[in-house]
């Protein structure tokens, strides 16, 4: 780059002095920025929460600001929430606000953007307050719920901040229905209604759950409090002591195989609700908020295997973290090609910690696994997007409202199915070649010392976020082996996963088979309709896309027999593969008949197998992985 710059100040000063503008334009961004972090003139903030209008799911919000300077103060209002790559634009639930100056008078105040409140200062007499409300009335991991029953306050969507204050500290005041219970990281009882937050980010990364009945329990795990709150909705009398002891299962695995962590006390908040459209779980410095579909009785596998996930957060996302993932700009999209390591690999993690605390069996395990390689394997987008791509683009399709069609059925990935399995072949391959003395935790350990535990380089937290190349470099450390071309044909790149090898090395093997009496295929998934199935994606290259069929296209008989009272698999059972097939199909209004040539049935049922004749070597490393060290 100097070399350049150089060369460019040679041959073109027309060039060299657009080129100091650019630099003097960096360098004036840069500044900015630095001052957003520094805050050299700290405000004295105070946040008083009111919770008075429940039937109206309004939430009333105050921002008192005090030792403030110039002619205007900007509130802003997040526009989405971390852990949740989305633009929510938070805004659109505000209402109400207004601002007053030292003595109670009204200042004048503008938008100049959508999520911007801009107060005049002039009259403010040296502090001002602000006060708004927010309609909530979704129980989601990134939105907030207020009702008669409780308060769920996810910081993002309820707390403005003032521009260029985020550093500063600030007190947080709850008023809370009387007899209602008040459960957050913050708290050490569920009387307290003051809190103290060393800065903005750590006030929305501690959400708030208020009601009257919670069930409370807590235990210890390596000299740290471990809190377990249970909101429930209707009649659910299940015991909770089985919650716990998973939970004193998972955390005491999840502690062993990593350093401790820097916090006094984590708290599980648990909602099961019967009434809500899917469930959800969000990670958080000190603590975790987990909604289930559903009540306790029925659904603690699943509360088991989501708790699993987000308590390895723990570690992997909120204290090691990818760059630029704290501090947040909360105004636009943060980007990261690492969020195959920080979602996938901690999924793969959650899958070994429950096999090593006992809540799974080592064919469950499998099972997992397997379904995880069909999921992945199913996808023609796994020949387009690779692991970075899908991590980089979240923004796309992270539980994001689409108002316009898109081909994501046909293009994109998880990066959190491919992250998944990047996980567990990187572990296999680490383990074979160290013969089981490193691991892929390791690694993750590794990272861990180096970022987190480094001298702090913002005002957000401990450490420094890492690159993608540091993760690569730390894996080639920890195997002591050069891990270049896996990350440039598997992470980087959409080359097939090397299952065989690297499960081979264990001593098993991926068997691919068709279920006895699949149908023949025609390549399409379809929605129920009232009239036959409609087709919501089609397969590049099989049998529909060979015969013309499009997404949107009604299937409504199968050589005229109805697909309204029967469902196509069984119609398709009918005919051998390679035969030629007339359907009904509506389109736009008309019908036509198609013919279609079907493909043999898909090879869909995956399992993972230990290979009978498997070496001492072979079984050694498997026994390793699957165990652990301990």
């Amino acid at each position: 780059m100097a070399e350049t710059t150089r060369l460019a100040s040679e041959d073109n000063p027309a060039f060299c002095r657009a080129g100091v503008l650019v630099v003097l334009l960096l360098a004036a961004a840069g500044t900015l920025r630095g001052a957003e972090e520094l805050s050299a003139s700290p405000l004295q903030l105070e946040y008083h929460l009111i919770l008075t209008h429940p039937n109206l799911h309004l939430v009333t919000v105050e921002i008192s600001a005090g030792k403030i300077s110039g002619d205007f103060l900007d509130f802003v209002m997040p526009a989405w929430s971390p852990g949740r790559y989305a633009i929510y634009d938070f805004a659109k639930n505000v209402q109400e606000f207004e601002a007053a100056g030292a003595q109670g008078q009204p200042l004048a105040w503008t938008n100049p953007d959508k999520q911007t409140w801009r107060v005049d200062l002039r009259q403010a007499a040296g502090s001002v307050k602000a006060r708004y409300r927010v309609f909530g009335n979704d129980l989601n991991g990134s939105f907030s719920q207020f009702d008669g029953t409780h308060a769920n306050l996810n910081g993002p969507s309820i707390f403005m901040y003032v521009a260029g204050h985020k550093p500063d500290p600030l007190t947080l005041t709850v008023d809370a229905p009387k007899g209602w219970q008040l459960i957050s990281g913050f708290s050490d009882d569920t009387s307290e209604r003051t809190f103290h937050a060393p800065n903005y980010d750590r006030l929305v990364d501690t959400p708030l759950e208020a009601c009257a009945e919670n069930k409370l329990a807590h235990f210890q795990e390596q000299g740290k409090t471990i809190r377990v709150a249970i909101h429930s909705y209707g009649d659910d009398h299940t015991d909770p002591s089985t919650l716990r002891e998973g939970l004193e299962k998972i955390v005491h695995a999840e502690m062993a195989s990593m350093p401790i962590p820097d916090f006094e006390r984590y708290t599980f908040i648990f909602h099961f609700a019967p009434q809500i459209s899917a469930g959800d779980g969000m990670e958080h410095l000190n603590s975790t908020q987990i909604i289930i579909r559903g009540d306790l009785g029925s659904n603690l596998a699943d509360a088991l295997e989501t708790a699993a996930h987000e308590f390895f957060h723990v570690w992997n996302v909120k204290r090691l973290r990818p760059a630029g993932l704290g501090p947040f700009d909360y105004t636009r999209e943060v980007y990261t090609p690492s969020l195959w390591l920080a979602e996938g690999v901690t999924t793969y993690v959650s899958y070994l910690t429950l096999l090593r605390s006992g809540l799974w069996t080592r064919e469950q395990f499998f099972a997992r696994l397997a379904d995880e390689i069909r999921a992945l394997e199913e996808e023609p987008g796994k020949t387009l997007m690779s692991a970075e791509s899908s991590s980089f683009h979240a923004w796309f399709y992270d539980r994001t409202p689409q108002m316009q069609e898109t081909n994501f059925a046909n293009s994109t990935v998880s990066y959190y199915n491919k992250g998944t399995l990047l996980g567990m072949l990187l572990d296999l391959e680490i383990h074979a070649r160290t013969q089981g003395a490193k691991s892929l935790l390791d690694v993750l350990s590794s990272l861990y010392h180096k970022f987190y535990q480094a001298p702090q380089a913002t005002y957000y937290g401990p450490g420094r976020g890492y690159e993608e190349h540091d993760v690569l470099e730390a894996v080639n450390e920890v195997a002591g082996s050069d891990f270049s071309s896996f990350f440039e044909s598997y992470v980087r790149g959409t080359a097939s996963l090397p299952y065989s090898s690297d499960l081979g090395a264990a001593g098993l093997a991926l068997r691919i088979s068709v279920p006895s009496g699949a149908p023949p295929s025609i390549g399409i998934t379809a929605i129920p309709d009232n009239l036959g199935v409609r087709i919501f994606a089609v397969r590049p290259g099989g049998a529909a896309d060979r015969a013309g069929l499009g997404r949107d296209d009604l299937l409504v008989a199968v050589d005229d027999q109805s697909l309204a009272t029967e469902d196509l698999d069984t119609r398709l059972k009918a005919y051998p593969p390679g035969a030629s097939v007339p359907f009904t199909v509506e389109r736009q209004g008309r019908q036509e008949i198609i013919s279609v040539t079907l493909d043999p049935p898909v090879a869909n049922s995956y399992t993972i197998q230990e290979l009978p004749g498997a070496t001492p070597q072979q079984i050694a490393i498997r026994d390793r992985w699957l165990r652990g060290k301990n």
